[in-house]
C-alpha cells in the first residue's frame, strides 16, 4: 500500500510543477500584453484647458431637480431625501424592540413612536442595538437597517419599521455628491460655514479605490445659465498640489470614473490573485 502512494506522489509532483509553471506564464503573457496596451491606447482623458476651467470655477451650485448626463451611461438626480447630520428621525415599530425580554406582555403588537436626531458623526442611537450609521442613505435605506439590527438576533419574527423625517436640519439642501472609484460612494452634507477642497470631499467617501489607482477626477455642476458644465482635474503625484486648490461646490458632483489604467490595474489585481491562490493550493501537495 506504501509503495501504492509513493507512486501517486512520483507522478503527481511533476503535474503540479507543471501546472504552477503554466499559471507563471500565463501571468508573464497577460503583463506584456498589458503593458503593450498601455503604450498604445494611453491612460485616461486629457484634463481640462485653462479656459474651461475658469468657466467651470464660474459656474454655481447645481439648482435641485437639474439632472447631470454623461456619467458613464448614468444619469444622477436630487432623487429621495438623503439624511444628513442634525436631522431629526421618526420611527413608527413595535414596542417589544424597546425592551426586547422574553415577557412580552403584548407589547409586540402595539406600535409606538421612537424620535432621534442624527449625530453629527452620522449615527443614530436605537434602543438595545445602540449604534446605526444613516447619513447618506434614503428613508427606506434606514428602516432596513434598523430592521436588520433588530431581527434575527434580538427578536424571532421580523418587525414593521417605518421611518419618516421628522424634523429637517437647516441647510441640509446643500450636499456634494461622490461617485466611482471610491470606498464609500454616496451623498454628504455641505455645511454653511465651512469650504471643502477636491481631496477634502473624496476623503469624506473613503478615499481612493486603491486597487483601481484612478488618475483622473471629473466634477460636474451648473452654470448661471442653467446649463449642467464640467472640468477634469489630475489627481496624481504631479496633480496633487493642484487638487487641494480645487474648491468644491453645494450640489457638485465628483465623478471618478475608469479609464483604461483603473481597469488594467482592476484586471491584474484579480489575476495575481487567483495566481497567488492557485500556487498555495499546489503547494500543498
Amino acid at each position: 500500500m506504501g509503495k501504492f502512494f509513493r507512486g501517486i506522489q512520483s507522478c503527481t509532483v511533476p503535474v503540479v510543477r507543471c501546472a504552477t509553471k503554466w499559471n507563471h506564464c500565463r501571468i508573464v503573457f497577460v503583463c506584456v500584453f498589458v503593458f503593450y496596451l498601455l503604450s498604445v491606447t494611453g491612460c485616461g482623458p486629457a484634463l481640462s484647458p485653462p479656459e474651461q476651467v475658469r468657466e467651470f470655477e464660474r459656474a454655481g451650485p447645481i439648482i435641485p431637480g437639474v439632472g447631470v448626463s454623461g456619467l458613464g451611461g448614468m444619469r444622477t438626480h436630487t432623487g429621495p431625501y438623503r439624511i444628513v447630520p442634525g436631522d431629526i428621525l421618526e420611527f413608527q415599530m413595535p414596542a417589544i424592540l424597546w425592551i426586547v425580554s422574553a415577557d412580552l406582555s403584548g407589547s409586540i403588537h402595539r406600535i409606538e413612536p421612537y424620535l432621534c436626531r442624527v449625530s453629527d458623526v452620522g449615527t443614530i442611537a436605537m434602543p438595545v442595538v445602540g449604534e446605526i450609521p444613516v447619513a447618506g442613505r434614503r428613508l427606506a435605506e434606514v428602516e432596513t437597517l434598523v430592521v436588520d439590527a433588530y431581527f434575527p438576533k434580538y427578536v424571532v419574527n421580523t418587525p414593521m419599521v417605518v421611518c419618516k423625517l421628522a424634523e429637517q436640519q437647516d441647510g441640509s439642501e446643500r450636499v456634494f455628491t461622490v461617485m466611482g472609484l471610491v470606498n464609500r460612494p454616496g451623498t454628504f452634507r455641505y455645511p454653511v460655514d465651512v469650504q471643502y477642497n477636491l481631496m477634502e470631499a473624496v476623503a469624506f467617501a473613503g478615499g481612493f479605490d486603491l486597487v483601481a489607482d484612478p488618475r483622473y477626477v471629473k466634477i460636474y455642476r451648473q452654470n448661471a445659465g442653467g446649463d449642467v458644465v464640467s472640468a477634469t482635474f489630475g489627481i496624481n503625484n504631479e496633480a496633487l498640489a493642484d487638487a487641494y486648490n480645487v474648491i468644491v461646490k453645494p450640489g457638485d458632483v465628483i465623478y471618478i470614473d475608469h479609464t483604461m489604467r483603473t481597469r488594467i490595474n482592476t484586471f491584474l489585481s484579480n489575476v495575481l490573485s487567483i495566481g497567488i491562490g492557485v500556487d498555495a493550493r499546489y503547494k500543498r501537495f
